[in-house]
């Protein structure tokens, strides 16, 4: 039976002893002095601006999609804010005779820069 206790005591501080002396050792090692380098220099790259990357045909898309559901007649709308908000000189149409009630997709057919730094985009609604 004694023999059962000391052993029982033996397995016991064999698995609670390691803790300690594992956090001493990480204080240890952590408070050594570190060695620090300093980066290299990064050469600088060429990125291209916006404005002469910028295509507004995802504008379009997006424009014309929230005009053709919007209606004039409800200008509280969020399709109608929307356009508003893309091109407040444009006004919104009235529900016409016979039209769909919402365009299911409306996708860009063709974006082409002219001269003079104007693009025409293309957009079609089905």
């Amino acid at each position: 039976m004694r023999r059962r206790v000391r052993l029982a005591r033996l397995v016991i501080w064999t698995v609670i002893a390691p803790g300690p002396i594992a956090l001493a050792v990480a204080v240890a090692v952590a408070s050594s002095p570190t060695r620090v380098e300093a980066a290299t220099a990064a050469r600088p790259t060429a990125v291209r601006t916006a404005t002469a990357a910028a295509d507004p045909a995802d504008h379009a898309q997006v424009f014309v999609s929230a005009w053709l559901r919007s209606s004039a007649d409800d200008a509280t709308s969020a399709q109608a804010r929307l356009a508003q908000a893309m091109a407040p000189d444009v006004e919104l149409s009235g529900p016409a005779a016979g039209a769909q009630s919402s365009p299911q997709p409306v996708t860009t057919v063709r974006s082409a820069q002219r001269k003079g730094g104007v693009r025409s985009v293309t957009v079609a609604a089905q």
